[in-house]
């Protein structure tokens, strides 16, 4: 009688009406569904989301049907039976308290977001990302440094997301054209997600795509188009970045978010200007970083209040004279860098590119060692993702003996960007200093693995692999050393091996030095002299280093090769040009 009872129950309350037309209206959103999501492009846990929470509210929805009379009238509290209950108890139906209503449907809404956000991936975990290359839309070969331009500004707005770790564009540009799935390049740059996008312009248009994937499991989680004037076009990274840093829900500080708020325009001939002297200051090569001083020039002139360009025009100046590529007095070109610099952050202040530049501009040009740290200090607090920034403070700690802290600064800077030579070149260079040459062997290998004719990590090779006694590998690492010097010729490297058979590891670097000082660099001439024991002819060198403000003169100060330099009363008089 009891199990009797209760169907009739059911029966009497709806209960059996309310799952019939639940699951009829349930089968119809899921059909819908499958239809819908690969329509919109949504996320595959879409319908898995869906099913979850229907799942969850079936028991809902018969609670409240077993609890509440549904009516033409309205909702009603369900009523009790007379035969349920003693006479005296026994109530009209009455119409439920309003609040009681609003209260369960939000229990139920409640419930419903609750299994939403703990099913859907979880972007909260994206702490590492990735950009890879914009696909050029334009059509145009020509116009790929336009698409090159636009992706370096979005990495750099991202990087200065101090909850986010975003990988250099020197190690993204090597997926441009590559057959490997998104888990794969997450893997090998070891990061959370990766962004991938493209770019088109027509006229005074310019539009990007977006889209954000997960590296493992592979999810795409979101995209969006953003589209504005050719004005506005390094404004349009300024939106994604703060659309990017809102979807995966990272905490931005006051002044992250300010930035990030910022929409400013620059003038579309300026831009251009600034993008084409950027690519090819990028390429590194004497010619290419030659023709980027004029466009760079040139931006700064159309626009005197872009701070970027200004910046830039700083790297320009410094780096260019470090790689001995323009045709200015050293001395002329360095000052002229770092007023460039000085400008930049006149103009923004919170802009880390401009004191990085500063604090190269410092380094390289005046020799202020302190200065150049505060600089790049600064820089990094402002964008702790800036790996040049990180290499060049790594630089100065080495200049001031601290060599331990320097190796810590490269390899942040190479952690940031796993797939630049000059990064792992680096770690191997102090490695070097500290008489760890075992370690030193590995990071410069794993630099020539990535570039064959980097130069500077063949001649970490040629010391290490000499102090080891290794001499067969310590030659051909000085062929190679030789050959990474396109203006050497490529008979030099011959004349090395030749040398070296008719007189030994004395005799290659007797070969060695009229080459180092034909480039000229004298910092090398100077350590092959002190090597063959020829003092004298070592401190001329390096005093002819200085005079000419050749980059790293400065670091015979921590080289171990100079040691037997440091007893000579000459030793002070050196330290003593060189600032110390």
């Amino acid at each position: 009688m009891r199990v009797k009872g209760f169907l009739a129950e059911l029966k009497r309350r709806r209960v059996t009406r309310v799952a019939v037309v639940y699951a009829v209206v349930t089968f119809a959103v899921l059909q819908a569904a499958d239809i819908i999501i690969p329509a919109l492009q949504l996320p595959e846990w879409t319908l898995t989301l869906l099913v979850v929470v229907t799942l969850l509210g079936f028991p809902i929805s018969l609670v409240l049907a077993w609890a509440y009379d549904l009516t033409p009238e309205g909702v009603k509290r369900a009523a009790v039976q007379p035969e349920d209950v003693p006479e005296h108890r026994v109530r009209p139906p009455r119409r439920a308290a309003p609040a009681t209503t609003a209260v369960l449907l939000a229990a139920v809404l409640v419930v419903a977001a609750s299994v939403w956000w703990v099913t859907r991936p979880a972007p909260s975990e994206i702490r590492a990302l990735a950009v890879l290359p914009l696909t050029n839309l334009m059509g145009d070969p020509e116009q790929a440094y336009f698409a090159d331009g636009l992706h370096d500004v979005l990495i750099g707005e991202l990087a200065g997301i101090s909850e986010l770790t975003v990988i250099s564009r020197t190690s993204v540009m090597r997926y441009r054209d590559t057959d490997r799935s998104m888990g794969e390049i997450a893997a090998e740059l070891d990061v959370d997600a990766l962004i991938e996008g493209s770019v088109f312009r027509a006229g005074d248009t310019v539009r990007i795509t977006v889209q954000l994937i997960r590296g493992s499991p592979e999810d795409h989680l979101w995209q969006d188009r953003y589209e504005g004037r050719l004005s506005e076009a390094l404004g349009l990274q300024t939106r994604v970045a703060e659309a990017i840093a809102g979807e995966i829900r990272l905490v931005l500080s006051p002044r992250e978010t300010d930035r990030l708020a910022r929409r400013t325009e620059v003038d579309p001939a300026a831009q251009e200007a600034y993008l084409r002297g950027r690519a090819l200051w990028r390429t590194r090569s004497h010619a290419a970083m030659r023709r980027a001083v004029p466009y760079l020039e040139e931006a700064v002139a159309l626009d005197s209040t872009f701070a970027l360009a200004w910046s830039a025009l700083a790297d320009a100046y410094t780096m260019g004279t470090n790689y001995r590529a323009l045709d200015l007095a050293p001395d002329e070109a360095y000052r002229r860098g770092e007023a460039s610099a000085v400008r930049a952050v006149e103009l923004d202040p919170d802009l880390a590119e401009a004191h990085a530049a500063l604090g190269a501009a410092r380094l390289w040009g005046a020799w202020d060692v302190d200065a150049a740290e505060r600089s790049l200090r600064r820089a990094l607090a402002l964008n702790p993702n800036l790996a040049q920034a990180h290499n060049w403070l790594g630089d100065a700690l080495v200049v001031r003996e601290r060599p331990e802290e320097a190796l810590e600064s490269f390899r942040q800077a190479r952690d940031l960007d796993p797939f630049s030579p000059l990064m792992h070149r680096d770690v191997a260079r102090v490695l070097m200093y500290l008489g760890r040459c075992g370690e030193a062997i590995s990071a410069a290998r794993t630099a020539v693995e990535l570039d064959p004719s980097h130069a500077m990590a063949h001649s970490v090779l040629q010391q290490c692999y000499r102090a080891a006694g290794r001499l067969e590998e310590a030659v051909e690492a000085s062929v190679r050393f030789t050959e990474g010097f396109s203006r050497l010729g490529a008979g030099s490297a011959e004349g090395l091996r030749a040398a070296y058979d008719s007189a030994g590891w004395e005799g290659l670097l007797e070969a060695q030095i009229p080459l180092f000082l034909s480039l000229p660099n004298h910092y090398f001439a100077a350590r092959a002299y002190v090597q063959l024991g020829r003092l004298d002819e070592s401190f001329d060198a390096l005093y002819a280093g200085i005079d000419a403000r050749e980059a790293f003169t400065w670091e015979s100060r921590v080289d171990p090769s100079f040691a037997p330099l440091h007893s000579d009363p000459r030793w002070d008089e050196l330290l003593r040009r060189l600032g110390f």
